[in-house]
């Protein structure tokens, strides 16, 4: 039996093993081609290996395995996630608040991240983490401190307590954001009034300042205008009033303007009247 006799013989088994061959082929083809995109990273684990987990760190391209291997892809740019967080303060009172993290794997370091924490690592040691630090700062706080001026220090205080705890670990924690920070009602309600008091007093010690002021200031105005009076009574003279009355009434003489002069006694200055007057 001739080669083509033997293949359109078995033609059914042919085409039906080829059919397997190919329907294997595409649907191990997810397993056996993975991509690595730009901002990932791949560790590479030989299942038949002595020592499964590679060493080197498989960058961004096309990598094709066996269907027993697999490649473990990591995100190694910045990543931000959030989680809600209650704590108590240093009084027993209960706060809530929002808080993202702005963290990133070592790309050098993630055969150990994958040996050690997984895929999952956020989850599992991060956000666990960050939870106890917000908690110890805040248990350090009074909740006014929290919803005034040291608001500003406790995301510092967070941020320190975080990247203390991280030291040593495949990753980093570049920023703890507080997205969100609630107070009791009732302890919000009050630190609103304390702050609205304070505030009606400042107002009410700067009108006494600026009253105090202005007091102060009609004072020396009244010395100076005393002092000046005493200087021009002292110089007042006879023959200074006579020269005055003469200035005055060239100048009214020479003004263009129509005019009426009544001179009383020589003794006193001129009543001078303006004939323009209605």
């Amino acid at each position: 039996m001739t080669f083509r006799e033997t293949v359109k013989a078995h033609q059914v088994k042919i085409v039906s093993v080829l059919f397997l061959i190919i329907f294997g082929i595409l649907l191990l083809a997810p397993s056996m081609f993975v991509y690595v995109y730009p901002g990932q990273a791949g560790v590479f684990f030989r299942a038949l290996s002595n020592e499964p987990l590679g060493s080197p760190v498989h960058r961004e391209g096309l990598y094709f395995i066996a269907p027993w291997n697999q490649m473990y892809v990591y995100d190694v740019t910045r990543q931000k996630h959030s989680v809600d967080v209650s704590a108590l303060t240093n009084n027993g009172l209960a706060v809530s608040m929002r808080v993202s993290a702005l963290f990133q794997p070592n790309s050098e370091e993630l055969r150990t991240l994958a040996t050690e924490y997984g895929p999952d690592y956020s989850e599992k040691i991060i956000f666990p983490t960050i939870n106890s630090a917000v908690r110890h700062v805040i248990g350090e706080h009074t909740p006014e401190a929290l919803y005034t001026s040291e608001r500003s220090g406790l995301h510092a205080a967070i941020l320190a307590e975080s990247q203390e705890r991280f030291v040593g670990l495949p990753f980093k924690v570049d920023d703890v954001i507080i997205e969100n920070l609630v107070l009791p009602a009732a302890v919000n309600d009050a630190i609103e009034e304390k702050l609205r008091v304070q505030q009606g007093a400042l107002a009410y010690a700067f009108l006494l300042e600026k009253q105090e002021s202005e007091t102060q200031r009609l004072k020396i105005e009244a010395e100076g205008i005393r002092t000046y009076q005493e200087i021009v009574s002292s110089n007042l003279t006879p023959e200074l009033l006579q020269w005055l009355q003469i200035r005055a009434m060239y100048d009214l003489a020479d003004s263009d303007n129509s005019k009426v002069i009544v001179i009383g006694d020589s003794e006193k200055l001129p009543l001078l009247l303006d004939g323009s007057a209605n």
